[in-house]
């Protein structure tokens, strides 16, 4: 049995990419209903002699859920590149884990699309040179699936931010900026808006569908 269509990507990395025929038919759906789970708390590595500050000190400082923020920026860039007026993105978050089967949505949509989003990995890690500054890494996967049969659409969404990326200079703040400041939230919006361009291209990627 292949299970693949409806378990998370794990079983093949490849993942399902979107075919010409299901993009065509995106504004045809009744509904495409985007939901983000709720970001696990961050991870802030400990270096030289201080510690650093807790999770839940970054987490209230940073002010929004990163999932959710991506959730509605790449909404935006999704309705305007295929000129869609049927997303429903909820601010709500769901609870984690990732649901391993799409159709547990049912219930509650009946039919149309569901496109969900999850943060895979939030931390800030301190420089080897100075620890007195972080970086901030941000991975995060997105799939697409039809909520009646939970046929998985759409799988290979993913983006990775800072770390060892390109540009992950823009992702340096330093410890005090963890807690205080607009330091912290500025880097958000911008890794915020670089997963929905990364998203975006995987999304409009025309490969050849993976096969599981």
């Amino acid at each position: 049995m292949a299970l693949c269509g409806l378990l998370l990507c794990a079983c093949a990395p490849q993942g399902v990419r979107l075919s010409d025929s299901e993009r065509a038919n995106l504004d045809r759906q009744p509904a495409i209903y985007v939901l983000h789970y709720q970001s696990p708390a961050p991870v802030i590595l400990a270096g030289g002699k201080n510690p650093p500050p807790t999770a839940a000190e970054v987490r209230k400082h940073a002010g929004a859920d990163p999932a959710a923020l991506v959730a509605q920026s790449f909404s935006r860039l999704l309705a305007k590149k295929e000129k869609l007026d049927n997303l429903h993105v909820d601010p709500r978050h769901l609870p984690l884990p990732v649901a391993t089967d799409t159709r547990v949505f049912r219930d509650k949509f009946r039919n149309g699309l569901v496109l969900e989003l999850w943060v895979q990995e939030w931390n800030f890690s301190p420089l080897p040179a100075d620890t007195k500054t972080y970086l901030m890494t941000l991975n995060l996967r997105s799939r697409l699936a039809r909520v009646d049969s939970g046929q998985v659409l759409w799988s290979t969404g993913s983006c990775s931010v800072g770390g060892n990326t390109a540009g992950n200079r823009d992702m340096r703040l330093t410890r005090s900026e963890l807690t205080g400041g607009t330091r912290l939230r500025k880097l958000l919006a911008t890794a915020r808006d670089e997963c929905a361009r990364q998203l975006l291209r995987d999304l409009d990627n025309r490969g050849a569908d993976s096969k599981p």
